[in-house]
């Protein structure tokens, strides 16, 4: 089955615990929504390639990430399209890209710009790579052509512009142009009379839904279960939750 969860941040403590419990096997796929982190440096990765798990770990770009070592893994072809092999059955999921993932037509724009560029160390803490090319939105816009424009999941690190102002996050006017490239796809999903089932992304550092169509992870793991429905797997469900708007989990 197919689980998705937010940014890990190369926090192997923090990522044993969410894990914790939650008993994916060798059949299972675990799909983290950029900022994945265990890449920063070479002995964190090789740390990684030594940490015992299961099931098949995924991930997109995030912003917080050594585009140097992502960009320097080798390619193969897996879940119909091309992936970067991380090791250790952990796959980077490129941007642009349409993915056959546990039977969901899964479509892949990752990155964002970072709110603390200003304080990192470009090339060393900071890459310039966290923001897609022109190059990797007009690929992004042949892949959806080329699938009609419909598909099943449409899994990114963050959200279109309009949505975070939802999020009530500090700075929410912060500009980031992956934001408005992630609007200009779906406008132009739509445009095309197209259509997805449920968008899915992290960067915000919280757990919540949006109009029964977008949702943000941090630590929640969820099910897939449908284009359209999850279950968050180790959570207890208030069923009195309604289904529309923004409700943060709890």
């Amino acid at each position: 089955m197919l689980y998705i969860t937010g940014d890990t941040h190369g926090d192997f403590g923090g990522f044993e615990n969410r894990m914790a419990g939650k008993d994916l096997g060798k059949d299972d796929i675990l799909l983290i929504t950029g900022d994945f982190g265990f890449g920063w440096n070479r002995v964190m990765k090789e740390m990684w390639q030594n940490w015992p798990h299961p099931y098949t770990v995924l991930f997109c770009d995030g912003n917080h990430e050594n585009f140097d070592i992502l960009k320097g893994l080798p390619e193969k072809a897996m879940f119909g399209d091309v992936v970067g092999d991380f090791g250790n059955n952990t796959y980077r999921l490129l941007t642009g890209h349409m993915y056959d993932i546990a039977g969901y037509r899964t479509f892949v724009f990752g990155g964002a710009a970072s709110i603390d560029a200003a304080g990192r160390q470009q090339w060393v803490e900071w890459w310039p790579d966290e923001i897609p090319k022109k190059s990797q939105i007009d690929l992004a816009m042949k892949t959806l052509e080329e699938n009609g424009w419909k598909f099943d999941l449409f899994v990114s690190h963050t959200c279109n512009q309009e949505l975070k102002k939802k999020l009530v996050f500090p700075m929410s006017d912060f500009y980031d142009p992956t934001e408005k490239m992630i609007g200009e796809l779906e406008k132009a999903i739509t445009d095309h009379g197209g259509e997805w089932g449920s968008s899915w992304f992290g960067h915000f550092h919280k757990d919540a839904n949006f109009d029964g169509k977008y949702h943000c992870r941090l630590n929640r793991v969820s099910r897939i279960l449908d284009r359209t429905r999850f279950e968050n797997i180790g959570l207890k469900v208030n069923r009195k939750t309604k289904s529309s708007g923004m409700f943060p989990e709890r």
